[in-house]
């Protein structure tokens, strides 16, 4: 009877490490990791193109870039062309003059527009760079995770 008992209990315990086998077989192959690794190229170069195109942007629109709380050099260039006009005026006068030029003067006022528009598209472009940058950041997190799980899974 020992004997049989014996066999029975090996049974058993084969069977449940064969169920504990195909369950980690089933885990294994639902980490999906092989999507993930394909998707790093494309991630990387969408994060190349961002900042590809962002720097192909600012260097066609150098003279529309501004600094913070400042024209860009455009402007400048335009408000000292302009700039003999408001000779003999005090400083508030003169800070008057430039402040209705940058509305009056129609090619002003475009270079201005323009100077937002481009400044504008840079912080769609920073942006842009961000998330891409975050989405291949995430792959990586993901597939280190998913790293430690299958080396979990394959140690036991």
């Amino acid at each position: 009877m020992s004997q049989e008992s014996d066999v029975t209990m090996l049974r058993e315990k084969l069977a449940h490490n064969e169920e504990e086998r195909l369950a980690r077989r089933t885990i294994l192959r639902g980490l999906d990791t092989k999507r993930l690794i394909e998707s790093l190229p494309a991630l990387e170069e969408a994060l190349e193109k961002a900042m590809r195109d962002d720097a192909r942007f600012r260097d066609l629109n150098s003279g529309y870039l501004a600094s913070q709380g400042s024209d860009c050099a455009e402007v400048k260039r335009l408000l000292a062309i302009m700039a003999p006009q408001a000779e003999g005026k005090n400083a508030a006068e003169r800070e008057a003059w430039v402040t209705k030029m940058r509305t009056a003067d129609p090619e002003l006022d475009a270079t201005i527009n323009r100077q937002k528009t481009v400044a504008f598209n840079l912080e769609n472009n920073r942006i842009s760079i961000e998330m891409a940058r975050k989405k291949l950041e995430n792959i990586r997190t993901i597939l280190a995770l998913k790293t430690a799980q299958i080396e979990f899974l394959t140690l036991r």
